[in-house]
């Protein structure tokens, strides 16, 4: 005889209001039905970075990109236009083009289909002897683009507000905060493969975390002051925490990384981007950090840092900042992360309590709500109620 389940599966306490909030459940972080929800309705509908505005500088020139397991093409056309597609041949599917470069023609390597930068079809083998071939029926399918700042974007849908609309102030803080924005070049990709689902890179958005994990940057006679100033906006954000003057001037304490007293950027930032993108400028010479986090599946991520510096060749402490970034302050990070990661699968485990304080001080959690409450209404809209 069927014995009834003893494990009963608790009703979601997350919440829209801050102060009130559970964190997400924990299976959250490792359902495939969670994943599968979030493919359809996270990164197929959403603003997703496809590389860098130096690779598209000239007519002809073209880069492409995978979102997840969608291939991208993005290819500056002759009038200048900037423009994307699916990366398939309309013929029989076969992947158009690889890495980047500069091509007026894209010639399918499979049975030779050409296309131009626009995406028209010039030319199919045979085609004349086809009945009712006609060129203009199989163009490339195209996918929104935009260019913001230093970077390019792609949405697989039509639908949505443009990139500009949600997030287009954001290059005015990058000016703003980083000297010399429009000198930056990309001096370093550091790769990790991370046994983690995605989300919690975006979780630690606070800084209740620092002087526990980074005791070296924020704790006692640490360079950084316990602050974490954060200015939220609906798919954006921006968080600031602020220099220990005495032990930047040397009075104690010892600096994690080679800068001085008085540099191009004297305080950290960090910016995010709806759903997968971070920036890190931190104190130094010009510098500028982009992290960009795609899942590998539901319990697994990539992390690609681009490392952009004003100084050519860098000086010193442009490599010191970076390195001690690599080294020292990432594996930090994404070692808590993996342990997370096993334990959000605990049986006695489903929801723990974000720490959010009225006063949004520094150690409260409300910027891990801001983005745990998109993910939620990505999946759920406004209901509330459902686990």
């Amino acid at each position: 005889m069927a014995t009834e389940s003893l494990v009963v599966t608790p009703k979601s306490r997350f919440h829209p209001d801050p102060e009130l909030s559970a964190t997400l459940p924990g299976y959250y972080y490792h359902d495939a039905d969670i994943y599968e929800h979030e493919k359809q309705e996270i990164w197929f509908k959403t603003w997703q970075f496809a590389g860098y505005i130096s690779d598209l500088q000239d007519p002809g020139d073209y880069i492409t990109a995978d979102l997840l397991d969608q291939k991208i093409l993005v290819s500056r056309g002759k009038d200048g236009t900037l423009r994307a597609f699916y990366n398939v041949c309309m013929h029989r599917g076969h992947i158009l083009a690889e890495g980047k470069g500069n091509k007026s023609i894209f010639t399918c390597p499979f049975h030779a289909w050409s296309y131009d930068t626009t995406g028209a079809l010039k030319a199919a083998g045979n085609a004349e002897n086809v009945a009712g071939f006609r060129l203009e029926d199989f163009t490339l399918s195209e996918v929104r683009v935009e260019q913001l700042g230093h970077m390019v974007f792609v949405n697989l849908s039509p639908e949505g507000p443009a990139l500009s609309d949600i997030c287009g102030d954001i290059v005015s803080e990058f000016r703003a905060t980083v000297p010399r924005y429009d000198d930056l070049y990309n001096y370093r990709r550091d790769r990790y493969d991370v046994k983690a689902n995605w989300k919690l890179a975006f979780d630690q958005m606070e800084c209740y975390h620092c002087p526990v994990l980074h005791p070296q940057i924020m704790g006692k006679d640490a360079y950084l002051e316990p602050s974490f100033e954060i200015t939220a906006h609906e798919f954006w954000s921006t968080h600031l925490t602020r220099g220990n003057k005495k032990v930047i001037s040397g009075e104690k304490g010892d600096l994690p990384y080679d800068f001085g007293p008085d540099e191009e950027i004297n305080n950290s930032a960090i910016w995010w981007i709806w759903p997968n993108l971070i920036f890190v400028a931190h104190r130094g010479p010009s510098n500028l950090k982009t992290m960009h986090i795609v899942p590998d599946g539901p319990e697994r991520f990539i992390m690609h840092i681009d490392n952009f510096l004003a100084d050519d060749p860098p000086q010193e402490k442009s490599l010191s900042n970076i390195n001690y970034n690599r080294d020292v302050l990432q594996p930090q990070d994404l070692g808590a992360m993996a342990q997370q990661q096993l334990g959000l699968h605990a049986r006695g485990y489903f929801q723990g309590r974000l720490m959010v304080d009225k006063e949004r001080t520094w150690r409260s959690e409300h910027g891990t709500h801001h983005f745990d409450r998109l993910v939620w209404e990505a999946i759920n809209g406004s209901n509330y109620e459902t686990a």
